[in-house]
């Protein structure tokens, strides 16, 4: 069943020092919590899940860093919910096919906000941008 909700609850980003050569940017994304949620549909309440997550840019060695927490809002069969949630509490651990998907939205959505962040504070992209180089000259050397 489908991600019904997203939410971003804190945006943070901040330039320590000037830039280096060799830096490096390493992200890195948590759940960090699980919880049932009433989610109003139509003119009623369904029970959800809610996923709680932290995404992270750092900027090495210490130039600076970028952090977003936000919600997802999940729903799916109550059978399904319940098992989620059970496996969570128990091991800390979602299926494989529900972690993508709230994985990936995240990634996706926390990825785009961080990118714009950076631009806005003057670090470069955390993400390989494409670029155009000049065609290059060859050489008239015969010899």
């Amino acid at each position: 069943m489908p991600i019904v909700g997203f939410n971003f609850e804190k945006i943070s980003g901040q330039k320590l020092n000037p830039l280096k050569k060799g830096m490096k940017a390493t992200h890195n994304i948590t759940i960090n919590s699980v919880k049932e949620e009433k989610i109003p549909i139509a003119k009623s309440e369904k029970t959800g899940l809610k996923f709680d997550f932290e995404f992270s840019v750092k900027y090495e060695p210490k130039i600076g860093d970028i952090n977003i927490l936000g919600t997802i809002l999940y729903l799916d069969e109550e059978k399904e919910i319940k098992s989620i949630l059970s496996e969570w509490n128990k091991n800390k651990k979602i299926k494989p096919e529900v972690a993508a998907q709230i994985i990936n939205t995240a990634i996706v959505k926390s990825a785009i906000k961080a990118l714009a962040l950076s631009q806005d504070i003057n670090l470069p992209p955390h993400l390989p941008i494409p670029i155009i180089s000049p065609p290059r000259q060859e050489d008239n050397y015969i010899g």
